[in-house]
């Protein structure tokens, strides 16, 4: 298989092909956007990891449990990470009630959400849009083709059988722009997931220390 891809890359493409067409000039573009997508995902997503969040979560609640919320707010800091914000917000209105910081956590959390989402929405379209634009190139390609072959009147097996591998190179590409977009869109998309679902378990915990901390309290 790998054989075979690397024959057709050597015989079929190279950089006269993204160029010959206005379909192909366009898929090398795309391919370009959702290389630059990704790295600037990967990048966004390393800075906001938090190598600790148990750790972290863990202390803020045994901070909260003794009534000390400053030190609670001083051991989240000011690092801007989802479960640092998430928590943070939910113990600078720990004197309101429970349920008015839950509000409150939630939206944050909704906030972080689609901090996190940013940029996904157009891997998604390019996993929609790549297969099409290669559709598009190969139909052009194969129009290019047929049409050489009724001006010059000349043609045959070897002809016909160029014309179709050269404009077909199209479909694959766009392929497989597709097929790394769906990918990386999904791991992204299920990394997000995990995340937020851990943040939305600490607040389930945090509300309940919250409510023994302000019974305790009076």
């Amino acid at each position: 298989m790998i054989f075979k891809l690397y024959a057709v890359w050597d015989g079929v493409v190279g950089p006269k092909t993204y160029f010959s067409s206005f379909p192909m000039f366009i898929l090398l573009v795309v391919s370009i956007i959702l290389i630059a997508l990704v790295i600037e995902r990967f990048i966004a997503y390393n800075k906001r990891r938090e190598p600790d969040a148990n750790r972290i979560v863990k202390e803020t609640l045994t901070h909260l449990r003794e009534g000390d919320i400053e030190g609670a707010l001083k051991r989240l800091g000011d690092q801007d990470t989802p479960i640092r914000n998430v928590l943070r917000v939910g113990l600078q209105n720990a004197e309101l009630p429970p349920e008015e910081v839950e509000k409150l956590m939630y939206a944050r959390i909704l906030n972080e959400k689609d901090r996190l989402t940013q940029r996904l929405t157009p891997i998604s379209v390019i996993s929609v849009l790549a297969p099409l634009l290669g559709l598009f190139g190969t139909v052009d390609g194969l129009i290019h083709a047929f049409h050489e072959i009724a001006v010059t009147g000349t043609g045959g097996p070897e002809v016909v059988g160029e014309g179709i591998s050269t404009s077909l190179v199209a479909t694959w590409t766009g392929l497989i722009i597709a097929v790394l977009a769906v990918i990386f869109f999904n791991v992204f998309n299920r990394n997000v997931d995990v995340l937020i679902s851990r943040i939305e378990a600490a607040v389930q915990e945090f509300l309940v220390i919250l409510r023994e901390y302000q019974a305790t309290r009076g």
